[in-house]
């Protein structure tokens, strides 16, 4: 089906030589803004040689009480080698520390130093400023609207995906 040539995104499509209906697809158009937001956040977070799942991993540390490497996993959605990996690097920049936990031997509880306090403090200035960058044409206004978009498409995601309520098969015992 032909696009209409009064369309906002026509101009948009004639700049970028890309063809209107990926311009207009949202998952075109996530990806292409998701791979903007890591250039910039990686660039910015290499100048403290360090990446932007390090500080996922960092984050999570300092905002969340220990942790062990499986549910870091689990939570960020990163594979167990690579978060073994991730916490290596963690552990030799000094930011992290894994210990054994002393009601299950097999697991190992990670925590956040206080260089990794400071670390993680000083990294979110930049990934708040790489972000801002990144959508450096977007007013606060509409940064602010994308985030509580993206929150409420997540948590209905995630809500759909595991039904906390009294249908639940789960509760029910199913």
């Amino acid at each position: 089906m032909p696009h209409k040539k009064d369309s906002p995104i026509v101009e948009t499509a004639e700049q970028t030589g890309l063809p209107l209906p990926l311009l207009e697809s949202p998952s075109f158009q996530l990806e292409r803004l998701r791979r903007r937001t890591r250039d910039g956040v990686e660039a910015a977070l290499s100048t403290h040689d360090t990446t932007m799942r390090e500080y996922w991993v960092l984050t999570c540390l300092i905002e969340g009480d220990a942790a062990s490497q499986s549910a870091l996993s689990e939570a960020l959605a990163i594979d167990a080698s690579d978060m073994v990996r991730l916490i290596d690097a963690l552990e030799t920049k000094g930011w992290a520390r894994r210990e054994r936990d002393p009601k299950d031997r097999r697991r190992q509880i990670v925590t956040s130093t206080k260089a990794g306090a400071k670390a993680q403090a000083e990294l979110a200035v930049l990934v708040a400023q790489a972000e801002k960058a990144a959508l450096d044409d977007s007013t606060g206004k509409q940064r602010k609207h994308l985030r509580k978009l993206t929150q409420v498409v997540l948590t209905t995601e995630s809500a759909e995906a595991h039904p906390e309520g009294p249908d639940d098969p789960v509760a029910k015992g199913a």
